[in-house]
């Protein structure tokens, strides 16, 4: 819908005397852009506007010096609390916290905490880990001593034991 060149263009646009927008633009509020849109909305400042600004940047100023002021007293105040504590590494923290949760008869918290403190103690990289395979379930009793005599389980003569006595080297053959 094409507008008119004489048509008047609408009032909400241009400036009049109980309007106190700042931008006020010569374009139908359809064909203005979002930021004209913006800035049409847009009202002058007002002395009761100022006033009321000062005001809460006054509030505001407080505010932020309760805020520091309350900063600094709880700052040292932790830092006398952290005299007054004897050195406690970190082992001796979570040994606390499962003494702690003994007294109180939670021993989920306790489990875990000893948990925690067993990873500190003997840690994963100096446990060994053992694999269990179960591959010598299919072989025969005489692949099962081989293979212990070449891994080293038995000794040598643990095979000559096993031989046949038919063909045991003692005894000439009939």
């Amino acid at each position: 819908m094409a507008r008119d060149p004489k048509a008047p263009v609408p009032s909400n646009n241009r400036e009049d005397s109980s309007d106190s927008r700042q931008f006020v633009f010569d374009k139908p509020p359809e064909e203005l852009t979002a930021r004209e849109r913006a800035l049409a909305n847009l009202r002058k400042p007002t002395a009761e506007g100022r006033s009321l600004g000062r005001q809460r940047q006054i509030e505001t100023q407080m505010l932020d010096k309760v805020i520091a002021r309350n900063f600094r007293k709880n700052a040292k105040a932790y830092k006398k609390v952290l005299a007054d504590i004897p050195e406690l590494n970190s082992l001796d923290v979570i040994r606390m916290c499962i003494h702690l949760a003994l007294q109180e008869n939670d021993y989920e918290t306790a489990a875990r905490w000893a948990k925690e403190l067993a990873e500190y103690e003997k840690p994963k990289l100096q446990r060994v880990e053992k694999i269990v395979r179960r591959e010598v379930l299919d072989l025969s009793d005489d692949e099962l001593m081989e293979r212990a005599i070449a891994e080293g389980l038995l000794p040598k003569v643990a095979l000559m034991d096993g031989l046949p006595e038919e063909d045991s080297p003692e005894k000439p053959a009939q």
